[in-house]
């Protein structure tokens, strides 16, 4: 019955979550944060500078010389993703209050940095066309947008889900 009221609480605060998402627009908020950090570290990564789109709502377009790289990534589909991973990691159970706001703190900058990380190579893995960023390019994009909340989630709270999924214990 543990499993099902995880889970059932999980969806509960999910909801609530992503309902607070939406109506703060947070996800704007989140992909400027996202845009900004990588326009700072790309330039030193690649050298591609990141031009804001125009009125802020736009495509953003990575420059180099007289090559563009629009970003067509779906940031709000990317941003949204946080949601899950914060309330993965709100209902974890085993977790003290203050260990519980860290390890939310902690992971909610860890998918940022990933999703920083897959904006800021976005023109190299478009831009240099070849096998080898066609497979790297499709890698990141599958952890950025499925991967990235569940792994940040079973890595931060490990020791909780051994208690409470005892197959994940090491057997003696």
């Amino acid at each position: 019955m543990k499993k099902l009221r995880f889970v059932g609480l999980f969806l509960a605060v999910f909801a609530s979550f992503l309902a607070v998402w939406k109506v703060t627009d947070a996800g704007h908020w989140y992909t400027e944060g996202v845009l900004a950090v990588a326009g700072m570290i790309g330039p030193m990564l690649h050298g591609w500078v990141l031009e804001a789109a125009a009125g802020g709502r736009g495509v953003p377009t990575w420059v180099y010389g007289s090559n563009r790289v629009q970003a067509s990534i779906q940031f709000d589909a990317m941003a949204v993703n946080l949601v899950p991973l914060v309330a993965l990691l709100a209902v974890t159970p085993g977790l003290r209050l203050r260990r519980r706001g860290a390890i939310v703190l902690i992971g909610a900058m860890l998918y940022f940095l990933v999703d920083t990380l897959v904006v800021a190579l976005f023109p190299l893995l478009v831009f240099y066309k070849n096998a080898f960023t066609d497979v790297i390019g499709t890698f990141l994009g599958l952890i950025a947008f499925v991967g990235a909340p569940v792994i940040i989630w079973f890595a931060l709270a490990f020791r909780q889900l051994q208690q409470f999924l005892p197959s994940l214990s090491p057997r003696s």
